[in-house]
């Protein structure tokens, strides 16, 4: 009966995401249906996906009635919907209220004539957002409030260094299984105990009107003029952006390869700023000199731990809110937020603030809450290893989880891209019973694709649904269709 009930709502799924798609493009196709058999096998072995491993599970939330069910056991790389995991769990550990903190301390004595005869401190908590554009408002004056609060304590040279303090965190590490083509670009930037301006620069082209000509970088911010780039950009008429930052065997410089469009005044890329508590260091002694505050010293970032019993507090800076955190992280798929959600998870349940003990928490965590792990392999908080592996039922156990009788419920739900609305998902579904109800986290990388969230049917029935794809040979936007025209499809369950 099981297999059946599977079928027609297959055929549902089917006809319907047909119809949608052909008002907008062609005639609707009025042939005569296939037999279900058929139409399954056509779904499982549409184009591009003749090689691909296929996950799918589709649960109504009020019945628990298993809608659609394929291969739900089977261990997948789910991409950055493994992000879904990660913030839950996050919200349940640390509670929505939960705030990050970043204080600005000194040692050493402040002299009658106003010299400090010691360090200032920026003490990272591993807030991920200090300084971000997109908490702009929240941030302003960031720097002007250390320096007024630097002035207020009476000091007005300081005979020492500026030292951006990333020590909660530990050393920085860069999870062992990311691809050297990730990590030194703004998705692959990693979390370090003091981070700032979303630990990310851009680098500025212009190219002329000819495809192969050499782009010429124009400015790079923030400044660090420590780091050197060997330029091997050239313009294409292609107008997409496929140039890559990469590392070399000198941490200080980076070989920017790859194209961008041709014919460009500005053309902007991001790069992972490479040690961020050195640069928050390294911009508080500047502003500081402009404010004329003169610091002996260079500015240097510290990752042991060390006791601060000898060091006096001047000013302590609370982060947003999590849930204003991971609004953002979900909805902008930010690998940075998730991986400091993961190392402070680690922090506050083992004392350990690293991926592998995060990754742990994370596991015994759903384990805790009757999630059978089985078939899940966790290498980071983001999904950006391909050694990941999840289950699409193990995502849809998550958001079951996360929409009934929780109080997280809201900020969760609402963290999510909204079908014709916002994110990932702004332009799937418009016009058709899917807008507006269906909210979703996407994840993408070389040949993977997944979806994963809520869909309330025209029937007013609310079903939480999971799907992932590898190894599909097919282009982006014809694997994306496939999955649009599925979801579009389940709201006429």
């Amino acid at each position: 009966m099981m297999i059946k009930r599977v079928f027609q709502i297959l055929v549902a799924v089917t006809l319907f995401s047909g119809w949608v798609f052909s008002q907008s493009q062609t005639k609707t196709n009025l042939s005569k249906p296939k037999d279900n058999f058929t139409l399954i096998t056509e779904m499982l072995h549409s184009k591009g996906l003749e090689h691909a491993s296929v996950g799918l599970l589709a649960v109504d939330l009020k019945t628990g009635d298993t809608l659609l069910e394929f291969n739900s056991d089977k261990s997948l790389v789910a991409t950055s919907t493994q992000k879904l995991l990660t913030t839950a769990a996050a919200l349940e550990i640390l509670g929505a209220d939960f705030t990050f903190k970043t204080t600005l301390e000194y040692d050493g004595i402040i002299a009658n004539d106003g010299v400090l005869n010691g360090n200032i401190f920026i003490h990272g908590g591993g807030d991920p957002c200090l300084g971000s554009p997109l908490f702009e408002e929240f941030y302003k004056g960031l720097f002007e409030q250390w320096i007024r609060s630097i002035k207020a304590a009476g000091i007005t040279k300081i005979e020492g260094k500026i030292v951006g303090d990333g020590s909660i965190f530990g050393s920085p590490e860069i999870p062992d299984t990311w691809v050297w083509e990730d990590i030194a670009n703004y998705y692959g930037s990693t979390a370090s105990g003091l981070n700032i301006y979303d630990n990310t620069y851009f680098i500025d082209f212009k190219t002329i009107d000819k495809a192969g000509s050499p782009a010429e970088i124009l400015n790079i911010s923030p400044s660090m003029p420590w780091l050197s780039f060997e330029n091997q950009v050239t313009a294409a008429d292609d107008n997409h952006d496929k140039a890559f930052i990469f590392f070399t065997q000198n941490p200080n410089q980076r070989i920017i390869k790859g194209t961008i469009p041709k014919d460009k005044e500005h053309f902007t890329i991001k790069g992972s700023i490479p040690d961020p508590a050195y640069l928050a260091a390294f911009e508080l002694t500047n502003a500081l000199e402009k404010a004329g505050i003169v610091v002996s010293d260079v500015p240097v970032s510290l990752f042991k731990k060390t006791e601060n019993i000898n060091r006096q507090i001047l000013l302590e800076i609370s982060s947003p809110p999590l849930s204003d955190i991971i609004f953002f992280l979900n909805l902008k798929s930010i690998n940075l937020y998730a991986e400091a959600l993961l190392k402070q998870i680690g922090l506050y349940a083992n004392n350990d603030p690293t991926t592998e003990s995060g990754c742990t928490v994370l596991e015994n965590f759903w384990k805790s809450r009757g999630m059978n792990t089985g078939g899940m392999f966790l290498q980071d908080g983001s999904g950006l290893s391909r050694y990941n592996a999840l289950t699409t039922g193990q995502l849809v156990f998550v958001i079951q989880h996360m929409k009934t009788n929780n109080i997280n419920t809201t900020v969760f739900v609402s963290s999510l891209p909204v079908s014709g609305k916002s994110g990932s998902l702004e332009n799937i579904g418009k016009n058709t019973p899917a807008e507006n109800n269906l909210r979703a986290k996407s994840g993408y990388m070389e040949r993977c694709m997944s979806y994963a969230g809520y869909v309330t049917t025209v029937t007013g029935n609310e079903v939480v649904f999971a799907v992932i794809v590898n190894n599909f040979s097919c282009t982006n936007a014809e694997m994306r269709k496939i999955l649009a025209d599925l979801m579009v499809g389940m709201s006429a369950l």
